[in-house]
């Protein structure tokens, strides 16, 4: 199974959510399989994932992801939304984002509630030698390239060469079914095709992808998830 994962961070408004579920039904597969093994996953702002749950007939195939949830498990915490109400809309949940400059505690915390909660938590790490810290069953891990997250979408990820030896690496140390996606400036000209050495869809370390600035456009986005299912 192959994992393409969509943060939208803080970008699109109503509107453009819309237009973007719109485009994507226009534009892709239809059928019961449309993506073959590969899984497609939107992680809205918290406000537009109860819009997204309701479209999701029309997205044909994509899941929803949280782009966070609290450490907190319940209770009197203004603000802040529990994995125990992420659950009822998401099958899934950005956990620990660099963006986010949360402490390992932290991170855990929200992974095991996640867990908990029946949700399946995309733990994000920095550091290479940190991934059997972050790792636990049920878990899908995202190695965060520090130089190229946040950037412009059309800034060329790091070299494969470099990818695929740090994915070798930290595949190395965790359990053999372990899931490992990659993020880092990953777009249309850096994902090739799934079995090309050409491109990080083709590094066989990675089961997929964490798509930052490039997954905002939905045909772009569509070509990526194509890398993998196609």
């Amino acid at each position: 199974m192959k994992y393409v994962v969509a943060n939208w961070k803080m970008n699109l408004d109503a509107e453009l959510v819309s237009s973007w579920v719109m485009e994507w039904e226009r534009n892709q597969n239809q059928g019961d399989q449309p993506y073959g093994d590969t899984i497609p996953i939107l992680a809205p702002s918290f406000v537009h994932i109860p819009f997204l749950f309701l479209e999701l007939p029309r997205l044909n195939g994509v899941f929803l992801s949280s782009q966070d949830i609290s450490h907190y498990e319940k209770g009197a915490h203004t603000g802040e939304i529990g994995a125990f109400q992420v659950k009822d809309l998401c099958r899934y949940c950005i956990i620990g984002h660099s963006e986010r400059n949360e402490s390992f505690d932290t991170v855990i915390t929200k992974r095991d509630l996640a867990l908990k909660e029946g949700i399946i938590p995309i733990v994000c790490f920095v550091s290479e030698k940190d991934a059997p810290k972050y790792y636990a069953r049920g878990t899908i891990l995202a190695w965060e390239d520090p130089l190229n997250i946040s950037g412009d979408f059309g800034y060329n990820a790091k070299p494969l060469d470099e990818i695929r030896v740090t994915a070798e690496k930290i595949k190395s140390v965790l359990p053999k079914d372990a899931l490992l996606l990659y993020g880092g400036s990953v777009n249309r000209e850096n994902i090739g095709r799934r079995g090309d050495s050409s491109g990080i869809s083709g590094i066989s370390f990675l089961d997929g992808v964490l798509v930052g600035g490039a997954s905002l456009d939905p045909h772009h986005f569509g070509e990526l998830v194509k890398a993998y299912s196609e």
